[in-house]
């Protein structure tokens, strides 16, 4: 059996993928790097400051192909530097969007 010291409600799953970020009031999106994710957050990193309270869309797209991309609206809770030009970004995952599955081909 693991040993599960931290006293966080929901483990985190170390990710360290790409995740693409959605602007939804500019319509821009961009690329940051997931650090780790759990059943109600996420950690990642970007290359400039996020205001807290800022509402974004999440697509993470695991490495392989087992796993289903998950869409989510996530929530800015901290903004922390971590350099002149990385940050660290803690986010609440506010809602779950259905994943884009490729249509099945019919036998």
């Amino acid at each position: 059996m693991l040993d599960y010291s931290e006293k966080r409600d929901y483990i985190r799953m170390t990710m360290a993928c790409d995740m693409q970020l959605r602007y939804p009031d500019k319509g821009a999106t961009e690329q940051v790097h997931l650090e780790d994710l759990s059943a109600t957050g996420m950690r990642f990193y970007i290359d400039h400051e996020l205001e807290p309270n800022s509402v974004l869309e999440a697509t993470v797209t695991p490495c392989n192909d087992i796993t289903p991309p998950m869409q989510a609206q996530i929530t800015v809770l901290r903004c922390s530097p971590v350099d002149a030009d990385r940050f660290e970004i803690a986010a609440s995952i506010d809602a779950f969007e259905p994943a884009e599955y490729a249509q099945a081909e019919s036998a």
